[in-house]
């Protein structure tokens, strides 16, 4: 009888889910894996496909609030319709996580199992100070209920839960029954803590997967890690069959890009939807492929065909590049990039954020701006700043204000190029 690994992807590209999907083809040979995928490209499915063929099988992911907690209820989903079909269930994060064994292989003598994987410090962050999973329960359950947990060590819910079929069932279901508390942020955290340590998943084999120790090497809160070969060691120099939060640290993140990211990639042509186009273009970018990256735009990338969709993921090529050395090739990408965003209808605020961010960075650095971008960004602020007023919202004012004056415009030339309809900056200052 198969194994299963169970994992989400949901807005992920193929640069992110490689090593993942790549380190379990390439260990863990005695299971099948199920991605519950959406919002993923035409272009990172072929990928993802091609290098698991018939051992990765798809999903889709319905969620309508928390993507945090919403994965459980899809992985419950599929184990009330296929959890007889498997032996033993291994539920993981995809993103910061890779296989270096198979995990399965040493638990295979279990029978009627769960476990469960600690981190290297208490719910109280005794030994680093952060007091994040603290707050978490008092949050979900109760300062009283927080106090009483403080000193257990962390149980993470990204390197989740290994077991058999009935007993990761068992706890899935207590995971799950607590619609309410279910909406606040990290409540899938929150719960693993609570509801093990109260005893409240009663199954005849309840394991601890010490991360000093054991199978499962969640590692952010590690002071100091061994690198052997193409593998990433526990402190005590064994060998974890899984490694999650390597991107934690530059020398495990170089190690596991070096491993799983294709430097030979060549973009497939074949993908002629923007979001495959896009992760195409960062692909090249990422393994300095430049002059590959402006060939394909000229055929491939139209920003005004971009409809200002996908400015989660212009914003990452744009931040990407502009930490290489400006060049013709890398000055072509920014400006590429800048004229897409033009066609925004709006951004979140750290959208915003990260792009006042970067447009500072190159006023700064000397780097290509394109005058009408930064105008309809001038533009759009100055329309943001007018409905704080409106709103009465000072706080918000004045950090739109900040990043206006992040890079660097002269208010009497470019402020006078806006509409008359516009508020300039000292109206704004008085209001304050």
């Amino acid at each position: 009888m198969k194994n299963l690994v169970m994992g989400s992807a949901s807005g992920f590209d193929w640069h992110t889910l490689e090593p993942f999907v790549k380190s379990f083809v390439r260990y863990v040979k005695t299971a099948e894996l199920v991605l519950f995928v959406k919002n993923i490209s035409d272009f990172t499915y072929d990928r993802i496909k091609r290098c698991g063929r018939e051992r990765i099988k798809f999903e889709p992911f319905e969620h309508t609030n928390f993507i945090g907690i919403e994965r459980f209820k899809n992985f419950k989903r599929y184990l009330d319709t296929h959890g007889d079909e498997y032996k033993q269930i291994f539920i993981t994060d995809t993103r910061d996580v890779i296989f270096q064994g198979d995990i399965f292989e040493h638990f295979k003598n279990y029978s009627k199992f769960l476990g469960y994987a600690t981190e290297a410090d208490d719910i109280n962050g005794s030994k680093t100070g952060n007091r994040g999973n603290y707050d978490w329960i008092a949050n979900c359950f109760g300062k009283n209920e927080a106090e009483k947990l403080a000193e257990k060590k962390i149980i993470c819910a990204g390197s989740a839960l290994i077991g058999t079929p009935r007993e990761v069932n068992i706890f899935l279901e207590k995971l799950l029954a607590d619609d309410k508390s279910m909406e606040k942020f990290a409540f899938d955290q929150a719960a693993f803590n609570y509801l093990i340590y109260n005893n409240f998943v009663q199954v005849e084999n309840l394991i601890e997967i010490d991360v000093e120790h054991g199978e499962i090497f969640t590692m952010a809160l590690i002071d100091k890690f061994p690198i052997c070969g193409e593998l990433i060691l526990r402190p005590d120099c064994g060998v974890p069959s899984v490694v999650h939060q390597y991107d934690r640290y530059k020398e495990s993140l170089n190690l596991v890009n070096g491993i799983y990211h294709d430097k030979n990639f060549q973009a497939d042509e074949n993908f002629t939807d923007t979001r495959s186009a896009l992760e195409q273009i960062f692909y090249l970018l990422y393994v300095n492929k430049t002059s590959d990256v402006v060939r394909f735009c000229m055929k491939n990338f139209s920003a005004e065909l971009n409809h200002g969709e996908n400015i989660s993921y212009l914003l990452k090529i744009w931040e990407f590049a502009s930490l290489k050395n400006l060049t013709s090739a890398i000055g072509f990408i920014e400006l590429m990039v800048q004229s897409a965003l033009k066609f925004a209808k709006d951004f979140s605020l750290n959208q915003l954020d990260k792009i006042c961010s970067l447009l500072s960075h190159s006023v700064k650095n000397n780097r290509g701006v394109e005058p009408e971008f930064k105008n309809f960004i001038v533009n759009f602020l100055l329309k943001v700043i007018k409905r704080t007023l409106d709103i009465n919202n000072a706080e918000l004012c004045f950090l739109f204000i900040e990043m206006l004056k992040s890079f660097e415009l002269p208010p009497d030339k470019d402020f006078y190029l806006l509409e008359a309809k516009q508020i300039e900056l000292s109206d704004v200052k008085k209001k304050l």
